[in-house]
């Protein structure tokens, strides 16, 4: 069984602190691959923390922005319990857990 972390945050933050703290994670995770790899990267090396955004913010260009920054996928509140199954399910597909 793998054994994986779940970060909820509650994004009542700033939303440019929500980018910057995604950005500062994804360089973390980039510095770190490239000593473990010898500089060979991909969109799934090996260190990678899968980041969900879940805001009540529904306006395309901010889901656009999450994903632009790094964020791995998008969730509107209110959501339905499928519709956050799907967006956490998708990490188990994409083989980062």
């Amino acid at each position: 069984m793998p054994i994986f972390e779940l970060q909820p945050w509650v994004c009542v933050i700033d939303i440019s602190a929500r980018f910057e703290a995604t950005e500062i994670i994804r360089k973390a995770e980039m510095e770190a691959s490239e000593c473990m790899s010898g500089g060979i990267l991909t969109k799934y090396h090996p260190v990678r923390i899968p980041i969900l955004a879940m805001t009540a913010d529904v306006i395309q260009a901010t889901q656009a922005e999450c994903l632009l920054c790094g964020m791995d996928g998008y969730v509107a509140k209110p959501f339905e319990e499928q519709q956050l199954y799907n967006a956490v399910a998708h990490f188990f597909e994409a083989g980062y857990v």
